[in-house]
């Protein structure tokens, strides 16, 4: 078969050998054409569209006025600022003291009897008296609290009056708003609350308008303000829209797109924050700016930097990927243009055909990240002459080869579930022998107990405490070998101290390497909270202290040591030991199921091939991974990294 195979690969080649040379040519030609269109689109998006956003920036002091102009343009998503290492712009996002503006006079309520329930309406007039004040965040506070008591008391018709007669704050965008001193997540809440009264008013379509209003000025927020405001949009606004029996049930096409360019924002905003922009190296505002682009979001953000003049301000520009492509597609000038496409390094297409590319390119200097390229369809000479010469030898080679791929992966499926079963008897032998030991020991003081053959009764009660142990032995070795084959996909994210964890696990860890004359070594960083799988990251790291205590060179002694750290997107939990570590050739099969490492000197020690596969899930599952490593002093070094999100 091997023989056949070859002949015919050689009898393909040499008749498609023409059509190649035919095309050489051609992709020579589309390639230069290629190189020159993502040339002239770097140059021409800097020059055109982003440097005279930094011009601007550098000349203007109202920024919040250059980004809302700014943005009228579809490839501008933001602008950022910094002073040095500082970010000046956006603004940190205003928040009201509740406390405080509660505590005010006009905020305290009517006098009454004491128990009296207060009216509503005395009540909320009362909160009108702090609509005359000069602070902006006291009377939206007083206006939030008098409408949700006229709204809870069936006066809806009071509330829709009340609120639409503060038209400083509730008649501007959230974005003007803000610039008086507003509190923009109480202040969207009081135009939700003025929603609740249209509906109850018996005006469900203007309500559904008014919500999907508040919707669309929120997506259009800076970072900070999109952090405090940014939930409201999956709740309750959501809910509210299917509540109200308007025309709308849920939000239009061109909110929902707004919304999703509002969260790459808020992501890039997060990522940006403390981020090192103006650090030496900075490209200056003549010069091309640097590209900052994260490729975790789906479709990625992405940012170009540089320094505004000859002082310490740096600047950003965010801009829309897909209508990045989209520009650079609607000016090109190749006569092939409809077969052109944009793509990102996963191969997803931005802009452009979607048919498979022959020839593409990457961006050369800022946009490395992207490719253009020339579908099939525009070399079609090319693929006929290809198509001729291949079409008597294809149903023979086609044949051939499927015949050949198919052996090939039977004779590999086969290979492969021969290893696994085998892995599988060895773990179904190595758990009955370690049941049947203290199963017989139980049989035998049992059939004493029961015949009577105990001395006195001093040995009866060490035989039925004996029974007692070896049962526990039992129950907990059962339990280890259920917990470790369990699959931890169940196991649910939450916020957690992840410092607090390591304690405990330190707490719980430390006797038992003591009470073996070892050394316990702990160096950890503060990681604060992070959204992990509490349980999972517990056990992994308790079965990397479990393999360190078991896999020791002595009896006694030997040092391990835990340490955590923050390493930039990632956390990072190291476990090394100076025990007989692992083979370099099985550091990292050691992580599939069942796998055991056989060997001189570890006795009865070894698992069931589970724990590092438990560890290995627990990683995939915080989109991290876990390798294997020689640790300095020897033995190994087991290093845990998960993903940081807080």
């Amino acid at each position: 078969m091997t023989v056949l195979a070859l002949i015919t690969a050689v009898a393909v080649n040499e008749a498609l050998s023409f059509a190649s040379r035919y095309n050489t040519q051609r992709h020579q030609d589309l390639e230069d054409q290629l190189a020159q269109l993502v040339e002239d689109a770097e140059g021409r998006i800097v020059a055109e569209r982003v440097r005279p956003v930094f011009s601007e920036m550098a000349q203007t002091e109202d920024l919040a006025a250059l980004e809302v102009r700014a943005r009228k343009d579809p490839l501008i998503d933001a602008i950022y600022l910094w002073d040095q290492d500082e970010m000046i712009f956006p603004a940190p996002a205003i928040e009201a003291d509740f406390g405080s503006l509660r505590a005010q006079p006009c905020m305290r309520g009517l006098p009454g009897e004491p128990g009296a329930v207060p009216d509503p309406e005395r009540l909320a007039a009362s909160y009108a008296g702090c609509f005359p004040t000069q602070d902006p965040l006291l009377a939206l506070f007083a206006t939030s609290e008098a409408a949700e008591l006229l709204i809870n008391a069936g006066l809806a018709s009071q509330a829709d009056v009340l609120i639409g007669g503060i038209p400083l704050l509730t008649g501007a965008p959230l974005t003007e708003a803000r610039r008086r001193g507003a509190d923009l997540r109480l202040l969207a809440g009081v135009q939700l609350q003025r929603a609740r009264a249209m509906n109850a008013r018996g005006r469900p379509a203007l309500a559904q308008e008014w919500v999907v209003d508040v919707a669309r000025q929120i997506a259009a927020l800076d970072g900070p303000d999109l952090e405090r405001t940014l939930d409201l949009t999956e709740y309750p606004i959501p809910q509210d829209l299917a509540e109200y029996h308007g025309p709308e049930r849920e939000l239009p096409v061109d909110a929902e797109e707004r919304l999703a360019r509002a969260h790459r924002r808020l992501d890039a905003w997060k990522e940006l924050d403390g981020y090192p922009i103006g650090a030496p190296g900075t490209p200056s505002l003549g010069e091309f700016p640097r590209v900052i682009v994260d490729p975790v979001d789906d479709p990625p953000w992405v940012i170009f930097v540089s320094r505004l003049g000859m002082g310490e301000l740096s600047g950003a520009v965010q801009v829309d990927q897909t209508e990045l492509a989209r520009d650079i597609l609607d000016h090109s000038k190749s006569r092939y243009f409809q077969y052109l496409s944009i793509r990102d390094s996963s191969g997803r297409v931005l802009a452009g055909t979607t048919e498979p590319m022959e020839v593409d390119v990457a961006f050369p200097h800022l946009l490395h990240h992207l490719r253009a390229g020339f579908s099939r369809s525009a070399v079609p000479t090319a693929e006929q002459t290809r198509s001729a010469f291949a079409l008597r030898l294809a149903p023979f080679a086609m044949a051939i080869a499927i015949g050949m791929v198919a052996l090939l992966a039977l004779m590999r499926a086969d290979r492969q579930q021969e290893v696994l079963l085998q892995r599988q008897r060895d773990f179904v032998a190595r758990v009955s022998h370690e049941l049947k030991t203290p199963l017989a020991g139980i049989r035998v003081m049992a059939e004493t107990l029961e015949i009577g053959a105990y001395r006195d009764e001093a040995q009866r009660a060490l035989f039925a405490s004996r029974i007692v142990q070896e049962a526990e032995r039992l129950t907990a070795r059962v339990n280890e070998v259920i917990k470790a084959a369990t699959r931890p996909e169940d196991d649910v994210r939450v916020r957690t101290n992840v410092d607090a964890l390591l304690h405990e696990l330190v707490a719980s860890w430390r006797p038992r390497f003591e009470a073996v004359g070892g050394r316990f070594i702990v160096e950890i960083e503060p990681l604060g909270e992070l959204i992990v799988m509490p349980v999972l990251l517990h056990d992994a790291l308790g079965n990397l202290l479990d393999n360190a205590l078991k896999y020791r060179k002595a009896e006694r002694g030997g040092t391990v040591t835990l340490r955590a750290r923050a390493q930039g997107r990632w956390a990072v939990f190291e476990v090394e030991d100076d025990g007989i570590g692992v083979p370099a050739g099985l550091r990292k099969s050691i992580f599939e199921r069942f796998r055991r490492v056989e060997g001189e000197g570890r006795g009865k020690a070894g698992g069931h091939g589970l724990g590092l596969a438990f560890v290995a899930d627990t990683a995939r599952l915080h989109d991290g991974k876990v390798e294997c490593a020689e640790g300095v002093a020897g033995g190994s070094r087991f290093t845990l990294r998960i993903r940081r999100r807080s």
